[in-house]
């Protein structure tokens, strides 16, 4: 995902289009390459280490990416439209692997606290007042909440 980078001595001879094309290609991958650091699969260029996975920004690229993929379709060439699809697929892989394996992590223990919880009474036995008494039954029966639109 790493495109050769657009200087003036590349695009001298180059057609509109071309250059429309390699720009394109560049936009495309560096969107990608944003989802891939935001899901902490590439370095952060400023401090050179992965970071912890962002999914909500790392979801908003893919969004953009799939954006200009409808805004886009028909309007495109072959290797633009291959291109485009290709960085799609690997940023939703990558997105669905990284959301799979945080699912999948086992939870830290908890910290022990510094002293054990007080032990707990057992919960007292319902009354058999109440399981026989009509009125009890009558008022489990009456609908205690309703909502009014």
């Amino acid at each position: 995902m790493n495109p050769t980078p657009l200087n003036e001595d590349s695009l001298s001879n180059a057609t509109p289009e071309q250059i429309h094309s390699a720009l394109f290609a560049q936009f495309v991958t560096h969107h990608a390459q944003m989802t891939m650091m935001l899901l902490g699969k590439y370095p952060n260029p400023a401090s050179g280490q992965l970071e912890p996975a962002n999914l909500e920004a790392s979801k908003h690229f893919i969004d953009q990416l799939e954006m200009i993929e409808a805004k886009t379709k028909g309007n495109l060439t072959p290797d633009e439209s291959r291109l485009l699809r290709q960085m799609l697929s690997a940023t939703r892989l990558t997105f669905a692997e990284v959301v799979d394996a945080q699912v999948t992590e086992p939870t830290p223990p908890a910290a022990s606290p510094a002293e054990p919880a007080p032990p707990t009474e057992p919960a007292a036995p319902p009354s058999e007042t109440t399981a026989t008494d009509p009125a009890a039954a009558d008022d489990e029966s009456k609908v205690k909440f309703s909502k009014k639109y």
